[in-house]
């Protein structure tokens, strides 16, 4: 995804390569997406006269890319020469109800010139299951012809699921003519190698989708040191034939005004920041990292009924899912507690109701994922919603917890009692698969997930000697998990004036810890097992697993100080962060998905596990080295997960990029807060009202600055100073809370 470009709003996104245009041909999946569906293919902009070559590119707001070309030299059919850079053309776009674009012509010359401008267009509305070769199929439904009525042009399909599709293209002029271009083999792309499970068709029965290519024509008349624009809206559409007709009427309403449209996108991105903690630092390169991590969760955003709700990624998981939406919310409580509330919200409404082999879901269980793309509709894969997450239902409680306890919204709490009642039911009753006291996973449905924690690709939990660890599997953090789901549960009770039944929670959680200790140290390794397999074998691979282990507060403290150091061994802390794995076991590879390389979100929760147990030089490690390597990616956005190699700090290498990781990325982004948070030493002492800080500074930071922090009620703002040696507070609030300051100084200010 490096050199893309990629701009989203609410459901529809769209990728494009970096002169703007859209090819499915590349491979990478460039499109224009709504409802896991490629309403655009193909969108290519060419003028006859001249080859536009790109000069600029900025589109650091995310909903909005601006390109600047110009023409290249050349003889006009007329003869007359047209120097190279004297034509501009500047294409501006941004995504609302659809994509909205205007291409806009300044000509410098002291000639008129006439262009003829061709924009490409061409729509296979491929799912996104088979666009990323995860299913693959030999049908698909019916494509039609694309057809031109005045100013506005329909690209149909016709699903196997009975759905009706279309690509509707208004111009803000009509074309001066329309040519139809046979289908192109090529528009239907390379077969792409999935990044986890299995593919569950052959590849070689695949029947690409061909769809004829529709070229608009205009015919510009660009004046002497005038300017002249064309405008473009192409809205993706679902429904019968009324919402997708091939003959369009001819009172068909316009799309709205470009310029309006642009303003209201603009203006909510506002409310974005007003409603976030402001947070800079007094290195400009640092915040750089923080304000393109803050503008990309705000890009992943959906605003649903619920409220916010951020999707996993683009381009291959802009869907909500359980487990990364839980684990984005957690880590940005500092920056914006809303996120955790419209994700909580829109997860209980999806709450399992039965047991349902198919979609892998159970009553109380909280999903992995919705799909909404015709592969999901007409049932051929159970995604729909699916619920093949071990991890989601316990995260859900919780981030719950953590809520109240930043938040200390009881009322809220009380809101969703049912949903924690049904998810602590499904960790007892469905949780534990085998009645072994673990909660463990085994896919039920032919075409569910076969590992399903987070590391979910088939080959993330393989013994030393290669052999896949059989199901069902108990994974060392998920015990974790459930361990801190029901310790946070019995606070809720305590608030809730049940305090029996929140002994009886601590009992069970205490119960865990002891039968967890037992089974999964390992003492030779002086770390925790990845996992128990069917048979009750641990799995004695070390990975990053047992740092998320930290997180949960289940391990011994002296067994804590042996992970910690575990962790910081050069096998598995690379210079760019903590690997997946560490590069001793057999089945390391630093370019794998989940076996060697790092993922930035894991390091933000095992920092946050090593600064629960004290190992402050641990914490500003992994957070210096994971703030490293974001400054150096590309637009400082911190990707999914890249490569796991050992950094050269002789030559000041770069950190490997993983070519299909997803960019913007959620909890990537997210992952950076966190960060942050852990250095701080930054945490709520709800029992007593007060707000605590172990504070220290990331490497070459000596100030950090949160605006309107909004925790325990109230709104407040921390400045952070290293001074003579010693890190001081300031705090100012109208009603500020006790804060208590575990090292350094403090000033009050009120």
């Amino acid at each position: 995804m490096n050199g893309h470009i990629v701009i989203k709003e609410n459901e529809i996104f769209l990728v494009s390569d970096g002169r703007g245009d859209v090819s499915a041909h590349a491979g990478d999946g460039q499109g224009l997406y709504y409802h896991d569906t490629r309403f655009l293919s193909l969108y290519q902009f060419a003028v006859d006269e001249f080859e536009p070559t790109v000069l600029a590119t900025a589109g650091e707001l995310n909903f909005l890319t601006t390109l600047q070309l110009a023409n290249s030299g050349t003889v006009l059919p007329d003869g007359q020469a047209l120097r190279a850079r004297t034509i501009s053309v500047r294409r501006n776009r941004f995504l609302q109800d659809g994509l909205h674009e205007r291409i806009g012509f300044f000509n410098y010359n002291p000639f008129p010139v006439v262009a003829t401008v061709r924009l490409s267009f061409a729509a296979d509305f491929r799912d996104m299951f088979d666009v990323r070769g995860y299913h693959r199929r030999g049908e698909h439904g019916t494509i039609g012809e694309p057809t031109l009525r005045g100013d506005e042009l329909v690209l149909p399909y016709v699903g196997l699921d009975g759905v009706e599709r279309c690509t509707r293209i208004h111009f803000g002029q009509a074309p001066a003519r329309l040519e139809i271009v046979a289908p192109d083999a090529q528009l239907a792309g390379p077969v792409l190698t999935p990044e986890f499970g299995e593919v569950t068709e052959d590849p070689r029965t695949e029947s690409p989708i061909l769809p004829s290519i529709a070229c608009a024509v205009f015919e510009l008349a660009l004046p002497a040191r005038g300017a002249t624009s064309l405008t473009v809206h192409v809205r993706p559409a679902i429904g019968d034939a009324a919402a997708c007709p091939t003959a369009l009427p001819a009172d068909e309403a316009a799309a709205p005004p470009l310029d309006a449209a642009y303003h209201a996108i603009r203006d909510s991105y506002r409310v974005w920041a007003d409603e976030c903690t402001a947070i800079s630092t007094d290195n400009d390169v640092v915040n750089r990292l923080l304000q393109r991590s803050q503008s990309d969760l705000r890009l992943l955003m959906n605003q649903m009924p619920t409220g916010l709700l951020p999707m996993a990624g683009i381009p291959w998981f802009s869907v909500p899912f359980g487990r990364d939406s839980l684990i984005t919310s957690y880590a940005t409580l500092m920056l914006n507690p809303g996120v955790a509330y419209g994700t909580l919200r829109f997860l209980a409404q999806y709450q399992g109701r039965e047991v349902n082999d198919w979609r892998d879901e159970e009553p109380g269980k909280i999903l992995h994922e919705i799909r909404m793309g015709e592969l999901a509709t007409s049932g051929a894969v159970p995604f729909g919603p699916y619920y093949g997450s071990i991890d989601s239902t316990p995260l859900f409680v919780i981030v719950l917890g953590e809520l109240v306890r930043w938040t200390g919204d009881w009322a809220f709490a009380a809101s969703l009692r049912p949903t924690v009642e049904r998810a602590l039911e499904w960790i007892d009753r469905y949780g534990d698969f085998d009645g072994d006291g673990y909660v463990e996973y085994h896919s039920r449905s032919e075409r569910g997930i076969a590992n399903q924690g987070w590391k979910d690709s088939f080959d993330s939990v393989t013994h030393r000697d290669g052999t896949l660890a059989a199901p069902p599997v108990a994974l060392s953090e998920v015990q974790g998990y459930v361990y801190a789901a029901r310790c946070l549960a019995a606070e809720l009770f305590d608030g809730w004036g049940e305090p029996a039944r929140a002994a009886a929670l601590r009992a069970q959680a205490e119960a865990l810890r002891e039968r967890f200790e037992r089974d999964f140290w390992l003492e030779d390794e002086g770390c925790y097992a990845m996992a128990l397999d069917g048979a009750k074998r641990p799995v004695p691979s070390v990975g990053s697993n047992a740092g998320q282990v930290l997180w949960s507060g289940i391990a011994a403290p002296e067994h804590a100080a042996r992970v910690a150091a575990r962790l910081l061994a050069p096998d598995m802390l690379c210079g760019w962060g903590i690997r997946t794995l560490s590069s001793d076991e057999p089945s390391f590879n630093p370019m794998s998905y989940h076996n060697g390389s790092v993922w930035p979100h894991d390091n933000a929760l095992i920092a946050a596990g090593l600064e629960r147990y004290g190992h402050e030089g641990a914490v500003l490690e992994v957070a210096g080295q994971i703030y490293e390597a974001g400054i150096r990616f590309p637009n400082f956005r911190m990707p999914e997960l890249y490569c796991g190699f050992t950094r050269d700090r002789h030559y000041q290498s770069l950190p490997a990029d993983y070519p299909v990781s997803c960019r913007p990325q959620a909890w990537a982004a997210a992952s950076v807060f966190l960060l942050l948070q852990q250095t701080l030493g930054l945490r709520t002492d709800l029992a007593n009202r007060r707000l605590v800080l172990r504070p220290r500074l990331l490497p070459n930071v000596r100030t950090v600055r949160l605006r309107g922090l909004r925790v325990l009620g109230t709104s407040l703002d921390l400045a952070i100073r290293g001074r003579d040696g010693r890190v001081h507070v300031e705090v100012q609030g109208d009603h500020a809370p006790q804060v208590l300051v575990q090292r350094g100084e403090v000033a009050v200010s009120v």
